[in-house]
């Protein structure tokens, strides 16, 4: 073979080379990059995720004792108090006046009481006036017995002149015997008139208690004139009364009108702090006192808290989109972290958890016709679309029933442009 003909075998052969190659190359260039994840057994914590705020778990309104105006504020918005100091003091005037008007009362009706104990008749005025009775009836009994025997034995006599005086003097015995009989009938029946007057007496009384009550009450709003902090924590000052034209909302202040039903102040515990979310009704069945709780606010980017769910109410709210949700309140570990009143975040509530669970992050989970994929890679960078089932679900993960094993590689992107036996490029 001569020189020249190798030569050209040698060059074509390269050619032949290079194209394959190319091909080669042109083919592996065009593979898609993907992201993948490896199938692991662990436990599946299943979650509902709602927004909310920081609201403290122990406070206490601070209301005034009457209807006022405050004399005195001597704390400042957002100020920290310890329990029993001073908030406000209130005008004592209108207070000391109520006490003295209550004592005027209380004064009236014991000066009634003594006059209507002093009108009611003793027992022993009434056993008096009854044994006077009864011995005006017998001695009227005996005058009257002794005249008409008298006068019997006269008629008999033929009314002699001898016994006219006997008879005269009988007649007046009975007369003044019935007419003492008539006086202690009277006496008595004036005893037991009076007696009705113990019933005035009892009302009398029952006005002595009203006043006295109404007195104590007086003098204890007036000693309630200075408003304190029930317990330690920084006071937080309420609306007073409605927006003003410059749209504010009035505070308490010196000459604010206060009234017992509205609290002008709050003391809020900080060191007892609470996350209140708000659940979506769809999701508040899941939710349940004792479940655990993590808490992400945006003023502590970097930390995640802990929480424990406390209570669920009972009362729907409307949400600012127009949902429907449910206020769930959960107890903050606040781990040193000085947390305030209104921070918002958002809470992920562990409704379930599944232990010994194979999971693969959700993204990838492909939805196809109803039916649930993974792309499998496999040991020539190749995949495998695979039918799997899923169980419990989360933001992050999925619970896969049938379909994988542990250690299996799944793809995690790109998964709308692969195909069966497609090639692929690994990150």
């Amino acid at each position: 073979m001569s020189r020249g003909k190798i030569i050209a075998g040698v060059v074509a052969l390269a050619v032949i080379a290079a194209v394959v190659g190319g091909v080669f190359y042109s083919s592996a260039s065009s593979a898609p990059s993907v992201t993948t994840a490896k199938a692991e057994t662990t436990t599946l914590g299943v979650v509902v995720t709602a927004s909310g705020k920081t609201e403290g778990a122990r406070r206490a309104d601070v209301f005034p004792p009457a209807a006022g105006t405050l004399e005195d504020v001597d704390v400042s918005d957002g100020a920290t108090v310890t329990a029993g100091e001073v908030l406000a003091t209130m005008d004592t005037a209108p207070l000391r006046v109520q006490v003295r008007q209550a004592a005027a009362q209380l004064a009236g009706a014991r000066a009634q009481l003594d006059a209507v104990n002093k009108g009611v008749p003793s027992a022993i005025d009434r056993s008096a006036a009854a044994a006077g009775v009864e011995a005006a009836e017998a001695g009227y009994s005996a005058a009257k017995a002794a005249y008409d025997e008298f006068d019997e034995a006269f008629v008999a006599a033929g009314s002699p002149d001898s016994m006219e005086a006997t008879l005269t003097q009988l007649a007046g015995s009975k007369k003044q015997a019935y007419a003492a009989l008539q006086n202690a009938r009277s006496g008595k029946s004036k005893l037991t008139t009076a007696g009705k007057v113990s019933l005035a007496k009892s009302s009398a009384r029952a006005a002595v208690d009203a006043a006295s009550a109404a007195l104590a009450l007086a003098k204890d709003t007036l000693s309630d004139a200075e408003l304190t902090a029930p317990i330690d924590g920084i006071v937080v000052f309420n609306p007073t009364g409605a927006p003003g034209t410059d749209s504010a909302l009035p505070k308490a202040q010196a000459g604010s009108a206060v009234a017992p039903g509205t609290a002008p102040f709050t003391v809020i515990d900080l060191s007892q702090m609470e996350f209140n979310a708000q659940v979506d009704e769809a999701d508040v069945s899941k939710v349940a006192a004792g479940m655990k709780a993590k808490v992400s606010l945006d003023a502590f980017a970097a930390t995640t808290f802990t929480g424990t769910v406390t209570a669920v109410r009972s009362t729907a709210i409307q949400t600012t989109t127009g949902g429907i949700a449910f206020p769930v309140l959960m107890r903050l570990d606040a781990a040193g972290a000085r947390l305030l009143v209104g921070m918002s975040g958002s809470a992920d509530i562990e409704v379930d958890a599944v232990s010994g669970a194979l999971t693969v992050p959700i993204e990838a989970i492909l939805d196809d016709n109803g039916k649930k994929f993974v792309f499998k890679l496999n040991a020539g960078n190749t995949v495998t679309k695979t039918e799997v089932t899923t169980g419990a679900l989360t933001d992050t993960s999925a619970q896969v029933l049938t379909g994988l094993s542990a250690g299996d590689t799944v793809v995690t992107s790109q998964l709308t442009a692969l195909k069966d036996g497609m090639a692929v490029r690994p990150q």
